[in-house]
Formats: C-alpha cells, structure tokens, sequence
C-alpha cells in the first residue's frame, strides 16, 4: 500500500504559504457552477420547453441522490481520517469521501453548459477538473474519489443527450 502522507506532504508542502488562495479558489469554482446551474436550467426551459427541464432535472437530482446513497453506504473514510496529514482545505466532515460530490455536481453540471454552448461547456469541463486537482491538494479527496466524480458526471451529463 502507498504511503500516502508521503505523497501528500510531496504536493501539498510547497502550497502551505497559499493555503487562503487555495481555499478561496476552492469556494469560487464551487459557488460559480451552484450559481450558473439555474441560468442554464432556465436557458433548457426556453430552448426546449417544459418536458426537456423536468426530464433534465430527473435525470441529475435523481443521480445526485444515488450518488449520495452510494457515498453513504461506502462511506470511504477522508485522507485526513486515514493518515496523518494537515489538509489545506478546512473539513470537518467524516467519510463519504468516494465519489466526490463536488467534482460530480460541477461536472454535470458542465455537461449542462456544453448543451448550451460547446465552448462554455468545455471551459467548464476544465474548471470542474481544476476543482478535482484542488480537492486532491486541499487534502479532503484521494485522487480515486475525484476521478470517480468526473467520470461518473461525464456519464450522467451523456444522459442528458439521449
């Protein structure tokens, strides 16, 4: 088994005098994805209609859910839980660290994005890997839970085309 801490101490060490922009950074990608999410939602209703939004919108709250539900039943413990590192992001939260929450909902919701306009979509697609980059050094994420969000946000967002 990796030496995890080894590997943490190695990426996150030349970070530690950035701690606050790294959080800050955290905060505004997260917030910006929450805070387009309904612009586009509505920009699905007015190109689409009624029928396209609510399937939309079944098709990502359900997955949310049972991406949640999975989450809880694994309930895969946090790095900071596991080893002994100092994570630059603050968390209080035990477990349900795999698949990343964060990473799923920003890449679904870039999946959304790339419907509207390809080229914002795949600059959202970039941001939400930016964020899985950040959750791994803000030490709140193991690299497995972070990929696992992106990919299963891909597939969720592919739903969304059918």
């Amino acid at each position: 088994m990796m030496n995890y801490k080894r590997f943490y101490d190695r990426i996150s060490g030349p970070l530690r005098p950035y701690t606050s922009i790294l959080e800050r950074l955290n905060k505004v990608i997260t917030r910006t994805f929450y805070l387009l999410f309904p612009i586009f939602l509505s920009l699905v209703w007015l190109r689409n209609g009624w029928f396209v939004l609510f399937t939309t919108v079944l098709i990502m709250g359900g997955c949310f859910f049972l991406l949640s539900l999975g989450r809880r039943l694994y309930n895969r413990p946090r790095p900071y839980q596991t080893w002994d590192i100092q994570p630059l992001i603050k968390k209080d939260s035990l477990g349900k660290s795999f698949p990343s929450r964060h990473v799923f909902s920003a890449t679904v919701i870039a999946m959304l994005a790339l419907m509207i306009n390809p080229w914002l979509g795949g600059t959202m697609l970039f941001l939400a890997a930016i964020l899985a980059i950040l959750r791994v050094l803000g030490g709140v994420h193991y690299p497995s839970d972070v990929l696992a969000g992106y990919v299963i946000g891909i597939l969720v967002g592919l739903l969304l085309y059918l």
